[in-house]
């Protein structure tokens, strides 16, 4: 990133910046303060010294402002280098920002003042700033938590808004104390900042440990700002109400006496929504059903790589990356809101996948939308929203007109198709297209009556002369002006003996208006000249008028800004017009987006190495999963692997819990990832990497699969683990799925496969969902007989010679190793190392060695054996100490030892046998 050096400026004038930047109000380490210096950015103090360290790698980079003894680190930013910089920090750090600007206009002036601020789920303030150019893919919102309790129970309270999309979205709630059901919604709302109450109570604190968890800012808010006394008034200044509706008829059944009515409050204060007068009438109030969705919480979202990692810059590692082959960006965030939101409703799933498989089987018309039509459409949502701001120009004016040009090819090629989707495409997009078309023909007519169309291929956006009485006028005299002005250049080349468009040459600027320049080699004939003035000199040329020249110049300079100040009176009139099609436009833009994701469902199940399938859906509660040849639809991906399916049957009461075991780096945990991801992505709509798909809808898909370290928040990799896991046994249904890999590598040997016996045997038996267990406590494997409905699989793989051959393949049975001697070989451990491995080993077998002296503790439970035998062991070596210590000092100490020894020989544990034949007395 390139810096643009930062001017010093008069002593007096870093003072008084120095003194008023010290007299700020205090501000977190995670907001940045920018200052506008018209022509570029500065940063000061730990700011300026954070950016230099973190970003820019180098102090170099620092200057000082200085007063006395003060000094005041500086950093200085081009413009197009902070929009880029501003952009990095909202939207990956999720920092935020405030900017400040001179009142005055000078540079280092002590009269500042906040003109904008963004954080990273309000972007409004600074969206033309940053976003002007370029068009922002995923929507951003801000998310409210009210919490109380009632009878013992928690009761969430939420209100969210999205500020592009003009929603507030609301509603309550009951939750456990790990709030499972708010995490659900965090997944599928995902919001990018949270408002909470400061309060340091036990359960505020829960709630903010499960915010920071699901990577969200959150901000402070006083208790204040949660009262919701004003909410009706409010809402019946900003919602916009359906004819005959009022504040009052659909404000009861909402907000009255909620937790959601203090949560929605906090947001329209926080956003600032009623001083801004262009939101008035503008939102739509909403009320979210989290039991119309699929339930995910966030370890299901890392565990299954739904969403694209910030560190990973290959999309397809995530299954956003994979499917997004949207051609627009409505059509993007509606992928980014589907693949958060899978269906319950089996009738809209099927809805959506008769229309994929019209697309999948017409390759003409998946092939018309995808590479043409679609990808001609501008994003109908930022325009709509700069109508309704009144913030458009010309130019967005004439994206809308090519759009409504191009509409009519795209409904004609929808509405030439035959077959059962007929109905659906007429209902879905035909109608909606047709009726679009005719409420925009004045608005279509009017863009050709007020645009100047032989100005556009130049990309010059300008009113046409004619359509203004008074434009017209002014326009004629800068005609007129033109060509006088034209005529001065013959006359000037006569005059200084050069050759008129070619020595000599008449240009023009918005800064200067007309002149005539001549190249350096040229300005010779200038010499001694006082009938013509030179204006400047530079590399190409020397710029100079006469007093003829200057005259008419001045006239037409003058002209020309009152013709641009008409025109701006018939734009804005144009704009006034146009803020009316808004909420249409936006409307519009719902159907684009909802096509768009389904022709690239289409386009990503014709692309795959192996196409996709569409899925058969079965009525919750059916109890049968079943997926032929099943693939990780991102593994499959992977440049040089040829992957390997597998098949998977859930059956209600025979077999709805899997184990699995296998060697290390087999593919289990692969291969239940797979097994989750078909069953989400036939839920959302969309074809699936398998063979065959038989998939009853689930409610809900929970993964306890890998842990990452969070000691930075206090949270142990192990504790992760258990407040997942607790997480899912509080949450999960009978006909929820559950993937866990791994359970209880975080602590002991025992009290892991303890932990990771009970969690299996109480899904098994108390909630009958399905399940699928990897793990490497072979042991865990008995539990097949001892619960009905659990099964044992293994991932298969070829041994000998000390080589190890994963064969990826999943078969039933149980895998009694899991070989990471032969898997440390393959990562290159050194030969000492690997040996060293194998001896200790040897030394750890006993337990299998010994089995038959077992058999007198066949009462015992199989998975308590070993624990059993090894605290005997303890209890029979710690009395054997205490009593030879006793002994000590007697005069018969050398007999009572004896004694002692042969007493500890008659106790008949393994553990104390093997000690005993290996001692050396």
């Amino acid at each position: 990133m390139n810096l643009t050096e930062s001017e010093e400026g008069q002593p007096e004038q870093q003072q008084a910046f120095i003194s008023f930047y010290l007299s700020m109000p205090q501000k977190s380490s995670t907001t940045f303060r920018f200052f506008d210096r018209n022509d570029f950015y500065t940063l000061h103090g730990s700011d300026a010294v954070f950016v230099a360290k973190e970003f820019f790698k180098s102090m170099s980079v620092v200057k000082y402002y200085c007063s006395g003894s003060r000094k005041l680190e500086t950093v200085s930013l081009s413009k197009l280098n902070f929009e880029s910089f501003v952009r990095d920090l909202l939207l990956v750090h999720h920092y935020r920002v405030e900017l400040y600007k001179s009142q005055t206009g000078s540079r280092n002036s002590s009269s500042w003042v906040l003109d904008s601020k963004a954080s990273p789920g309000n972007l409004s303030q600074m969206e033309g700033l940053l976003f002007g150019n370029m068009e922002l893919a995923e929507a951003r919102g801000v998310i409210s938590i009210k919490l109380s309790t009632e009878s013992g129970v928690i009761v969430v309270g939420i209100a969210f808004c999205d500020t592009i999309l003009r929603k507030l979205i609301i509603t309550d709630f009951s939750d456990n104390d790990h709030f499972s059901n708010l995490q659900a919604v965090l997944v599928h709302l995902s919001p990018r900042e949270c408002l909470l109450m400061k309060d340091s109570s036990p359960q505020q604190t829960q709630l903010r440990s499960v915010i920071e968890r699901s990577g969200i800012s959150i901000t402070d808010c006083k208790s204040a700002d949660f009262a919701c006394k004003d909410i009706a008034q409010d809402l019946q200044r900003l919602l916009k109400f359906k004819s005959g509706e009022t504040a009052h008829s659909v404000l009861p059944n909402e907000v009255d006496n909620k937790q959601s009515a203090g949560a929605l409050a906090s947001v329209i204060k926080y956003l600032e929504l009623l001083t801004d007068e262009t939101n008035f009438g503008q939102y739509h109030l909403l009320t979210f059903d989290l039991t119309q969705y699929v339930r995910l919480d966030g370890a299901a979202v890392r565990a299954l790589g739904i969403l694209p990692s910030i560190n990973d810059g290959i999309k397809s590692h995530s299954l956003l990356g994979l499917l997004n082959k949207c051609r627009t960006s409505p059509g993007q965030r509606l992928l980014g809101q589907w693949i958060k939101q899978p269906l319950i409703n089996i009738h809209k799933i099927e809805e959506r996948l008769n229309i994929v498989e019209a697309f999948v089987n017409d390759t003409e018309l998946r092939q018309m939308l995808y590479e043409d039509h679609l990808r001609k459409i501008p994003d109908l949502q930022r325009l709509a929203r700069k109508l309704q701001q009144k913030k458009a120009t010309l130019q967005d004016c004439y994206k809308i007109y090519l759009f409504l040009n191009h509409l009519p090819a795209i409904r004609n090629q929808l509405e030439s198709q035959k077959g059962q989707c007929m109905v659906v495409f007429r209902e879905l997009y035909c109608c909606p297209f047709k009726d679009f078309e005719e409420d925009f023909m004045k608005f279509k007519e009017m863009v050709e009556t007020t645009l100047d169309m032989s100005l556009v291929e130049n990309g010059e956006f300008l009113v046409r002369p004619d359509f203004d009485q008074d434009l017209k006028e002014l326009y004629d005299q800068m005609n007129e002006l033109e060509e006088e002005i034209q005529k001065t250049l013959s006359k000037a080349a006569k005059d200084l003996g050069l050759e008129a468009d070619k020595t000599l040459k008449l240009e023009s600027n918005t800064q200067l208006g007309y002149y005539f320049r001549v190249t350096r080699k040229e300005e010779k004939a200038l010499r001694n000249r006082k009938d013509f003035f030179t204006i400047d000199t530079k590399q190409n040329g020397v710029r100079f008028h006469n007093s003829l020249l200057r005259q008419l110049n001045e006239k037409y300079v003058a002209i020309r800004l009152e013709y641009e100040k008409q025109q701006k009176t018939v734009v804005d009139m144009i704009m006034d017009i146009a803020a009316g099609y808004s909420e249409p436009l936006l409307q519009m833009s719902d159907v684009i987006a909802h096509l768009d994701v389904l022709v690239a469902f289409s386009v990503s199940a014709v692309s795959a190495p192996v196409p996709y399938v569409r899925p058969k859906l079965l009525p919750k509660g059916s109890g049968i999963i079943s997926l032929k040849q099943a693939r990780h639809p991102c593994m499959e991906l992977q440049e040089n692997v040829s992957f390997i399916p597998n098949d998977i049957n859930f059956e209600q009461g025979k077999s709805i819990f899997h184990i699995i075991t296998g060697p290390n780096m087999s593919g289990k945990s692969t291969y239940i990832r797979s097994v989750a991801l078909n069953i989400l992505m036939a839920q959302i709509g969309c074809f699936v990497p398998s063979e065959e798909a038989l998939v009853s809808v689930v409610d809900a898909i929970f993964a306890r699969v890998g842990a990452e370290d969070r000691q930075l928040k206090g949270v142990s990799t192990f504790m992760a683990e258990m407040l997942e896991t607790s997480s899912i046994l509080k949450s999960v249904t009978s006909d929820s799925v559950v993937i866990i890999d791994e359970l209880g590598r975080g602590t002991s040997t025992y009290d892991g496969f303890g932990l990771a016996w009970a969690v299996s045997e109480h899904i098994a038996t108390k909630v009958g969902c399905y399940c699928l267990f990897a793990t490497h406590f072979h042991e865990l494997t008995a539990l097949s007989q001892e619960v009905q409905g659990v099964n044992n699989l293994q991932v298969s793989a070829l041994t000998s010679d000390d080589t190890l051959t994963m064969l990826y393949k999943v078969i039933p049975g149980v895998c009694d190793q899991s070989f990471g001697i032969q898997v440390a070989a393959l990562a290159h451990f050194p030969y000492h190392v690997i040996e060293f491995a194998k001896t200790k080993v040897k030394e750890f077998e006993i337990f299998n060695t010994d089995s038959s002296e077992m058999k007198d503790k066949e009462d015992m439970e199989p998975h308590l054996k070993k624990q059993k035998i090894l605290k005997e062991a303890d209890e029979i070596m710690s009395n054997f100490v205490k009593a030879v210590q006793k002994t000590c000092g007697s005069s018969n100490c050398l007999s009572d030892f004896e004694k002692l020894k042969n007493e500890v020989r008659e106790n008949n544990n393994i553990v104390i046998k093997k000690i005993i034949s290996s001692e050396q007395y």
